[in-house]
């Protein structure tokens, strides 16, 4: 009786210890494909916020002249109507990252 004791304390031991490797595993990729997109994103996020920074310190000095003549070529509603498609794309693509790192998550 003790070795048949044993045996499936051993049995079950090593199932149990296999299965954890096995979740560890399987969890530790998902960690870490969510922290390679985070920083991805993290690195557009300061990227763009750098280049737009760039942009509004280079333009600030502009003459009124050069601002009227941009005025000309660029209709008054554009900002609006580019800062609004923008803003859905960012969105949509926020949308798409996010379910595809649970789809990572998921079958990892």
């Amino acid at each position: 009786m003790p070795i048949l004791g044993t045996l499936l304390t051993n049995l079950f031991g090593g199932l149990v210890t296999w299965l954890a490797t096995y979740f560890t595993k399987k969890v530790a990729f998902g960690v870490a494909a969510v922290t390679a997109m985070s920083a991805l994103t993290l690195g557009l996020y300061v990227a763009m916020r750098t280049a737009m920074a760039a942009l509004t310190v280079s333009t600030g000095g502009m003459p009124d002249f050069w601002v009227m003549c941009l005025g000309i070529g660029v209709p008054p509603a554009a900002p609006f109507c580019l800062s609004t498609y923008m803003t859905m794309w960012t969105a949509c693509t926020v949308y798409t990252w996010q379910r595809d790192l649970l789809n990572l998550i998921v079958k990892a």
